[in-house]
């Protein structure tokens, strides 16, 4: 039987959204596939990992640029001139 429940990580362990309707301590593998987060739910993140940052008004700009960066194409150039 297959069940697909979504949770959250913390450390090694995972709290899941709802109940698996496996009896507490059933073996399970359990396949990890992250979720695109929004903007709102990155600044949340680096808020709580990262305290330094927690309120800080140019957040909200610096993780525009990076996601921006991730997706841009900026391309490379390539040479297929023989140096010698």
């Amino acid at each position: 039987m297959d069940v697909t429940v979504s949770g959250v990580i913390h450390g090694r362990r995972i709290d899941l959204d709802k109940d698996a309707s496996l009896p507490d301590g059933a073996p399970v593998v359990v396949r990890i596939e992250p979720q695109d987060l929004s903007l709102k739910q990155r600044e949340d993140l680096v808020s709580v990992t990262a305290g330094a940052w927690a309120g800080d008004p140019t957040l909200e700009a610096i993780l525009e640029e990076i996601a921006r960066a991730r997706t841009s194409d900026v391309g490379r150039s390539m040479t297929f001139d023989d140096p010698t």
